[in-house]
């Protein structure tokens, strides 16, 4: 569609060329063009949108046109910036709202910005990844706050400005610096709805975005926070504030929060968490239900349990196979190649490689990772850097060559062990039990791990580990 409405554009301008003014494009034409590249599903739509306009600027200022760009042509282009992974997508995006406000001070009002573009280019920023994008983009909010203090009131900023600024400092990378100023901007709205700015209201995204910069800081007092956080949007929502009502992007954060930090008995802890959201969503708040990232978050807290005790050991290990266990039994999903992963990571953490409980424990499980087609890098990796020596090649045998003792890679696997493992840019990311190639192998793997679901049985240990006292 969008390479169509390209050449219908370049055709009419043809035609313009040699003299047909009846056929010469007009605003509207080239607004078409912009917006078919904006929403194309391609990877350089917006770099194709910005071109456009930026085409449309240069015919304009040489004098070959007198067709200027309006509010529509500039904020569709920022948006599809803003929605960008293109290295330079937020610098051109405000390089475009610098540009919007010099054509209004320069007598073209039909250009002016609105809220709607400062956002987009703080989303812009929020996205870009860039050193500094939580700065530019509390910036921009800033000169929001600025410009509607100085007789321009409709560039308020409202909660979307405020998220996409949270966000920015969130995935800055600046560790406290960026938790702490996501959290300030978050007061900041918290005064302007108390003082009567309706537009600035916190919502649960807004606490979600603050939960997650004090996930990723790094800093110890993490988990406390982000417990404090998921408190306060629980006591807001059960005092009738349903706009911030915890869901389980809020508690899954909380888990990844606590699976980072360095306190005692996080596993346990985590598992409070899941518990909590089971008992929840049981009851009726369908906000909470669990799935499989939540089970996973909680294997990443005992994967990550590093502790001398033989009993906080066994502790965070119970927990790790109660976890997979339920997940396996549970409605709320099915485990992924990283949720094996995971507990291959808790295993060979919480134990040594000469103790039997690799043969009990973990060997079924491998298993039925293998049956679910779940073989993905990080089992790979575990297997054959903490598994013992005689399981490694038991699990393996389809495909090691003993004599050889050459280094299994994941293409080596058989289909049928990873048909349900999607890679993205050399990590493992699950996207989901769906087939990705159409094949004839792939297809039959993927409806041989299906019939080897569906015949699941317990899996871990043949027991039920008694943690149950773990629930609030």
């Amino acid at each position: 569609m969008a390479q169509r409405a390209e050449a219908v554009l370049n055709r009419m301008e043809k035609y313009a060329e040699e003299g047909n003014d009846q056929l010469s494009p007009n605003l509207f034409t080239w607004n078409s063009c912009i917006e078919a590249w904006s929403k194309a599903d391609v990877s350089y739509s917006a770099e194709k949108a910005y071109s456009t306009l930026r085409r449309l600027i240069l015919l304009q200022r040489e004098g070959k046109t007198d067709i200027h760009p309006d509010k529509f042509s500039f904020n569709t282009v920022i948006l599809a910036l803003s929605r960008s992974s293109a290295p330079e997508a937020a610098v051109r995006a405000e390089e475009l709202l610098g540009l919007m406000e010099k054509a209004t001070a320069s007598g073209f009002p039909d250009v002016q910005p609105d809220v709607y573009s400062y956002s987009s280019v703080i989303s812009a920023w929020s996205r870009s990844g860039k050193q500094g994008a939580g700065k530019r983009a509390e910036q921009t909010l800033e000169r929001m706050e600025q410009l509607s203090q100085n007789g321009q009131p409709h560039l308020k900023p409202n909660s979307i400005s405020f998220n996409s600024a949270i966000d920015a400092w969130a995935k800055s990378g600046e560790g406290t610096l960026g938790a702490r100023r996501a959290e300030q901007l978050l007061h900041r709205m918290e005064d302007l709805y108390a003082a009567g700015d309706e537009n600035a209201k916190p919502t649960a995204n807004s606490y979600n975005a603050v939960l997650s910069a004090w996930a990723r800081s790094g800093t110890k007092c993490a988990y406390w926070k982000a417990e404090e956080l998921v408190n306060k949007m629980w006591e807001r929502y059960e005092s009738g504030d349903s706009d911030v009502k915890p869901d389980h992007c809020s508690f899954n954060t909380l888990i990844n929060a606590i699976s980072k930090s360095e306190r005692e008995g996080k596993a346990e802890k985590a598992l409070r968490v899941l518990r909590r959201m089971d008992k929840l969503y049981q009851g009726g708040y369908k906000y909470a239900r669990p799935n499989e990232m939540t089970y996973t978050s909680v294997l990443n807290t005992c994967a990550f349990t590093f502790v001398e005790n033989d009993l906080s050991k066994r502790k965070a290990l119970d927990v790790a196979i109660f976890t997979l266990e339920e997940l396996q039994e549970s409605h709320y999903g099915s485990p992924n190649h990283i949720t094996y992963g995971m507990f291959l990571k808790a295993c060979s953490n919480l134990m040594s490689t000469d103790d039997e409980r690799w043969q009990r424990i973990v060997e079924p499980v491998l298993l039925q990772c293998r049956r679910d087609g779940c073989v993905g890098e990080l089992v790979l990796k575990q297997l054959q850097n903490a598994a013992p020596e005689h399981l490694y090649y038991n699990l393996l045998d389809d495909v090691v060559d003993r004599d050889k003792m050459t280094v299994i890679k994941f293409s080596d696997l058989p289909e049928e062990w990873r048909c349900n493992v999607r890679e993205k840019r050399g990590r493992a990311q699950w996207k989901g039990r769906r087939l990705g190639q159409s094949s004839p192998a792939r297809a039959s793997a993927a409806a041989a791990a299906a019939a080897a679901r569906g015949r699941r049985t317990n899996t871990v240990a043949g027991r039920r580990v008694r943690v149950e006292k773990l629930q609030p």
